[in-house]
């Protein structure tokens, strides 16, 4: 059971993660990963580099982010930095919209009391 239930959270957050993204990045601008990183730990949303990064680069070729490297202006290594883009920015209203939709139904489903 336990399998089953991992199996199914790893879906569940990459569509939830993605749909935060997308929100963060319009809502803030454009950001480091690191930055993301501690923009969602700020708001309990815990995400480690192996989910993020693969999931931005999956975001990037699906054309709903873009990226470009900052060069720092002292020290230090350039650090690319994801903003949302117009494909982003045209499905995220969308996306929300099925996001409420789902979970209204569930809550729905929770607060029924059971007929029989």
């Amino acid at each position: 059971m336990e399998d089953d239930y991992k199996k199914w959270l790893a879906q569940f957050r990459k569509g939830y993660i993605e749909l935060c993204t997308l929100i963060a990045l319009k809502e803030n601008g454009s950001m480091h990963g690191v930055v993301l990183m501690r923009f969602f730990s700020d708001m309990e949303l815990t995400i480690n580099e192996g989910t993020l990064y693969p999931l931005l680069n999956r975001m990037e070729q699906n054309g709903w982010l873009e990226s470009s490297w900052n060069m720092p202006k002292s020290s230090g290594h350039p650090k690319r930095e994801y903003k949302i883009s117009s494909k982003g920015e045209k499905i995220l209203p969308k996306l929300i919209e099925t996001y409420d939709a789902y979970n209204k139904t569930l809550l729905n489903l929770k607060g029924r009391k059971d007929d029989n």
